[in-house]
């Protein structure tokens, strides 16, 4: 959750690197999208080393853990804080990729007003996102 920028971005690319399949959930779908091009790319990088490498071994000597043509990258617009998207996001995950087997839990906003000059509506979209939205996505 939350690849669309920041950490959420930066988990992303890592675990391309690794070669994970990636499902990646933003609330802002252009930058979600913009994550899942660079993610791209680094699948092709892998896949242009692999090539010129020996067949069976990977350009850095690792075993490969998925055939390079299977790792893809699924993009998917939820507002974690509405517990009913993310429900639905879920199932559609379930129905079009498959089980999760691992989940970063990173989405997450901040205000940035000290607490007593926060608006009421600010605070609770706080509390959604970063509290409750990881009980719903877990």
């Amino acid at each position: 959750t939350g690849a669309g920028s920041g950490l959420g971005r930066l988990f992303a690319l890592e675990f391309a690197r690794r070669r994970a399949l990636l499902v990646l959930w933003d609330i802002n779908t252009q930058s979600n999208e913009e994550t899942a091009g660079m993610v791209q790319h680094i699948y092709r990088e892998m896949a242009e080393e692999a090539a010129a490498a020996a067949p069976g071994v990977a350009g850095d000597g690792e075993k490969d853990v998925l055939p390079h043509c299977n790792l893809q990258v699924y993009t998917y617009t939820c507002d974690v804080g509405k517990r009913e998207n993310v429900y639905l996001t879920a199932e559609r995950v379930r129905k079009e990729v498959g089980e999760v087997s691992v989940l970063v839990n990173n989405a997450g906003v901040v205000s940035g007003h000290h607490l007593l000059e926060c608006p009421d509506e600010l605070i609770e979209r706080t509390m959604m996102v970063n509290c409750h939205a990881h009980f719903w996505v877990t």
